[in-house]
């Protein structure tokens, strides 16, 4: 427990140094230069209890009262403008102390409330909790694990010393940025003079910082930044991945982790709905072979592995061995149950289907890939662990040795390397190869002039951009792509069956028709691999997700 403490603390400390300490930086700087003392103290004590408490209990409070978080995230960005207004005119900065006032006394026990409202301690709590409910933190595995067992509402004193720690570790160097702010405007004789302008350009700053909060524009600027500065990272430890594993077990005995060799297969855990098969425990599995894939539908390299796992399928299951395919979504549309019996019949799927759409199977085999298979002896003892694509052979004799049965000997041609074009996801949340700065939620018109470099995309028309997904606002719609590869998907939906125009290096190509959530096939030259352009003309409404690519 004192290594994940430390862990998360050092893990905050450095969020100073991330991007995502930019949004809030102007308002700690504002916040430095404003009266009171004391104020800077309260602010800090503000954001860690605020940040503590919503990020252990904001998911309870919307299912129990049904508000908004957006509605509480504008009440915040409201109060940090007001700060500001503050700042810039001292008749609200009056009207505001009268009213807490009563507040105040509550310290009178401890303080004169004199002492107290004049150092500005109160009014630097409000704020701090206001900065709290909207500071979104660069998210490592240490803040992922929390939230995660959150969902899970497993939630105990572990988990709340873990978050606080994160948040006083991020505390530390934003109280250090509000103290330095007004130790430098009071002890520098050049500007001590312009105190009083300094502080109304700084309550312009904190009104900016608020409105560029409440329109997104700090999604922008995380953007830039990230394109000129690396981001420190903390957590990749071997020794943290052990003790969040600790944690998850410590909590919730369903979370527990299970990649040692020669562990228990643990049991399929929140399974919404079976496919293809009655619903299935791990002892009535007990005397076969089996093998847990994780995938999802969409997932181009979940879907390259399907040939090989159906082949075992229909090779061994009359050797006693089977596969369970758990499907633990990726998107949000891919938890609709129509999608996937969908997939599972287009895919000619007849292995046992788990809907794990809650992540508790996912959570609690503690995987982290797309696709992932775990193989099992008939006594449900693992033996065996692959990520992702290839090692068809090795993964087809570790079944072999398990029913007793000869390997098979390698005859594969070899294949020279070609590299092809990354997978590339279009929403924001992960977007990484735009040759123009996105607007978060936001329906703007775009119209990138540049040539675009390798592996880019480019918009032009009018395109909604949403965490998962961007969506085509008009008829005119276009996006462009640069790639190296021979063949091209891309995971599309549309309400309505519409058509799409492809264009390969400015040249008509076809015409892919969209309507259900899938992925499609765009480009196939065959064996004509190489780099191209390729333009996407869409009709109004058809949302785009995610690019993969074939060599």
């Amino acid at each position: 427990m004192i290594v994940l403490l430390l862990f998360a603390m050092l893990a905050g400390l450095v969020t100073v140094l991330s991007p995502c300490i930019l949004p809030v930086l102007p308002i700690l700087l504002s916040a430095g230069v404003a009266e009171g003392k004391l104020r800077p103290l309260g602010i800090i004590i503000g954001l860690i209890l605020s940040f503590t408490f919503f990020t252990l209990t904001l998911t309870a409070i919307v299912h129990a009262t049904g508000i908004s978080p957006d509605i509480l995230r504008y009440i915040s960005i409201f109060i940090i403008g007001f700060f500001g207004a503050t700042m810039l005119f001292p008749a609200f900065g009056n009207k505001f102390a009268q009213l807490t006032s009563g507040i105040a006394a509550l310290g009178n026990t401890v303080q004169e409330k004199s002492n107290f409202a004049g150092n500005g301690f109160t009014s630097g709590l409000i704020l701090g909790v206001a900065l709290g409910l909207i500071w979104t933190p660069c998210a490592g595995p240490i803040l992922a694990t929390i939230t995660t067992i959150v969902a899970t509402h497993s939630i105990n004193l572990d988990i709340l010393f873990i978050t606080l720690a994160y948040s006083l570790g991020a505390a530390i160097p934003m109280l250090c940025i509000t103290y330095g702010g007004s130790k430098i405007i009071n002890s520098t004789q050049s500007i001590s003079g312009y105190t009083e302008t300094i502080r109304k350009i700084f309550g312009v700053l904190m009104i900016l910082g608020a409105l560029a909060i409440a329109f997104h524009f700090d999604v922008i600027l995380q953007q830039i930044t990230l394109k000129y500065f690396p981001v420190i990272n903390v957590e990749s430890n071997e020794t943290l991945k052990k003790e969040l594993d600790k944690l998850r077990s410590n909590v919730n005995p369903n979370l527990a982790s299970n990649t040692e060799p020669n562990s228990k297969a643990p049991e399929f855990t929140g399974i919404t709905e079976w496919l293809n098969s009655p619903a299935l425990t791990i002892d009535s599995l007990k005397g076969k072979v089996f093998l847990v894939d994780f995938w999802t539908y969409s997932c181009i390299n979940c879907v390259r592995t399907l040939p090989y796992i159906k082949d075992w399928y229909n090779k061994y299951k009359d050797y006693g061995f089977t596969i369970i395919g758990v499907h633990t979504p990726e998107f949000e549309f891919e938890k609709n149950k129509d999608n996937i019996k969908n997939a599972i019949k287009r895919f000619e799927i007849n292995y046992p289907v788990a809907v794990d759409s809650n992540y508790q199977t996912w959570l609690a085999y503690n995987n982290r890939y797309w696709p992932a298979h775990y193989l099992f002896d008939k006594n449900g003892i693992k033996q065996y662990v692959h990520f992702g694509e290839g090692e068809y052979l090795k993964t087809e004799n570790a079944i072999r040795n398990l029913l007793d049965l000869p390997p098979l000997q390698e005859n594969l041609p070899s294949k020279t390397f070609r590299p092809i074009t990354p997978e590339t996801y279009l929403g924001y949340a992960r977007a990484n190869s735009y040759n123009v700065l996105l607007e978060k939620d936001i329906a703007k018109i775009y119209d990138y002039k540049t040539t675009l470099g390798n592996n880019q995309v480019g918009l032009k028309g009018s395109w909604l951009i949403k965490p998962e997904y961007i969506e085509s606002q008009d008829n005119n719609a276009i996006l462009e792509l640069d790639f190296i590869a021979s063949k091209v998907y891309l995971v599309m939906e549309s309400k309505t069956s519409q058509n799409i125009n492809v264009l390969l290096d400015d040249k008509p190509y076809g015409q892919i028709p969209v309507n259900e959530a899938r992925m499609y096939n765009i480009i196939d030259l065959k064996e004509n691999y190489g780099r191209y352009k390729l333009t996407l003309q869409f009709p109004k409404d058809v949302l785009a997700y995610v690019f993969t690519f074939g060599g």
